[in-house]
């Protein structure tokens, strides 16, 4: 306890410790006022994705309450009694595609 630090915090050490630039900021204020400022980031897509099957045209639908998915969330029984929890949504079953 009192021990916790802001992210921000965190992420500045973790910055200079790695010797990256663009990890000066003492104060929150400083954080907040550079964000607009920020360069616009790009999408990496890593090559694991690439590699997954994909999902042929004829994939079988399955209809599944969405909180019959987790097996934790499962058990909840005031979660199972909501709309939500007795409504299913349709999910592409993966499908190798020959």
């Amino acid at each position: 306890v009192g021990e916790a630090r802001p992210g921000w915090k965190v992420l500045r050490v973790l910055g200079n410790l790695l010797g990256l630039t663009g990890f000066d900021q003492n104060t929150s204020e400083t954080v907040r006022s550079e964000v607009p400022n920020a360069a616009p980031q790009t999408t990496v897509v890593p090559a694991t994705l690439a590699s997954l099957p994909q999902v042929a045209a004829d994939a079988q639908v399955v209809d599944v309450p969405l909180y019959r998915i987790d097996a934790i969330v499962r058990r909840a029984s005031s979660l199972q009694a909501t709309r939500d929890g007795q409504a299913g949504f349709p999910v592409q079953a993966v499908q190798e595609a020959s």
